[in-house]
């Protein structure tokens, strides 16, 4: 048998309560944080215009998570570059949980397509939690010869050079690439500077498709003006209940393209903070009210854990990284 010498033993025990002691301040401090925050105002950080749909969404959230914090939450819009000044901004905040912003999925295709990012997309924030998912809609004018993206494609190709996809900013960009390079087709990129202007030259039939969200398309699609194709993601929009998925059209891989509306924080920040704000987070996203509110902007609750949140960032980017790949896209 084995005996650890006495002075062996007592080195063992030392380690142990110096492991101890290491650990208790940190979870002292942990709830030193936690009964601190917010200690202050909270700023929500829209990178985009006002009126837009991530300021609506950022403002009822601002609205419902106000109270349950005890602390009033502004939403400050910082529009430009996609969604890039706004972010940076946050990026380089203090990490304390006073200045977080909400974000569209572009903000992990951003660092695929600008070759210059004042901040690292992944090094300098950290998430908090998706506020909510949707999907995209393929949508073409109503005189366009089509009803199913399996016939837009039959035309496109009877005509190479003749038409065009149109994209509002960089995610839609990637997705209307997907499209048309998953099926080798020869169709002109046109950028648009948002998705009014987008829309409306689709409608107008000056650009064939458009690759926008399901609230920007609806109403020319109720009325007739607008015709939608398919939709993006696993399942069906409520909103457009008629409109098949493109998974079930026969292109599968659509089903990972959503979406979203995200809420990221500085990195630094205290997970005991983040994980504050995530349940509160998740507590609003419960109620009726905003569960009513979402529907209307074709939106799905999410609310995940900052954990499972986080993961989830790194494999949308490997998704996005791999597509950008695929059909040669460089940064400019």
């Amino acid at each position: 048998m084995r005996h650890d010498h006495p002075s062996s033993f007592n080195e063992k025990r030392r380690q142990l309560t110096l492991g101890i002691a290491a650990a208790l301040p940190a979870a002292l401090l942990s709830k030193a944080v936690l009964a601190a925050f917010p200690d202050k105002q909270i700023r929500i950080i829209v990178p985009y215009s006002a009126g837009g749909g991530t300021d609506a969404v950022a403002r009822q959230l601002a609205q419902r998570l106000g109270p349950r914090l005890g602390q009033t939450v502004l939403v400050d819009n910082r529009p430009g570059a996609d969604g890039v000044i706004g972010t940076d901004m946050v990026a380089k905040s203090a990490p304390d949980g006073s200045t977080l912003v909400l974000v569209v999925a572009s903000h992990l295709i951003n660092p695929l397509v600008m070759a210059k990012m004042p901040f690292d997309t992944y090094k300098d924030l950290t998430g908090v939690t998706m506020v909510a998912d949707g999907p995209l809609a393929f949508v073409v004018g109503a005189d366009v010869p089509v009803n199913n993206m399996k016939e837009l494609t039959e035309l496109i190709r009877k005509t190479p050079k003749k038409y065009s996809y149109g994209s509002s900013e960089s995610m839609t960009r990637l997705v209307g690439a997907m499209y048309v390079e998953g099926q080798k087709l020869d169709a002109v990129h046109i950028p648009y500077k948002g998705s009014a202007p987008l829309i409306t030259d689709v409608t107008a039939g000056t650009t064939t498709i458009g690759v926008s969200s399901v609230v920007s398309a609806k109403q020319l699609v109720k009325a007739g003006r607008l015709k939608a194709l398919a939709v993006t993601g696993p399942k069906r929009s409520p909103m457009l209940p008629d409109v098949a998925t493109m998974a079930e059209q026969g292109f599968p891989a659509f089903d990972q393209v959503q979406t979203s509306f995200s809420l990221f924080a500085p990195a630094g920040t205290p997970p005991a903070i983040l994980d504050r704000l995530q349940k509160e987070i998740a507590a609003v996203l419960q109620t009726p009210d905003m569960q009513k509110f979402l529907a209307e902007q074709a939106a799905f609750p999410v609310g995940n854990t900052v954990a499972e949140f986080n993961e989830q960032v790194k494999r949308d980017a490997a998704f996005w990284g791999g597509l950008a790949k695929s059909i040669n896209l460089r940064p400019e």
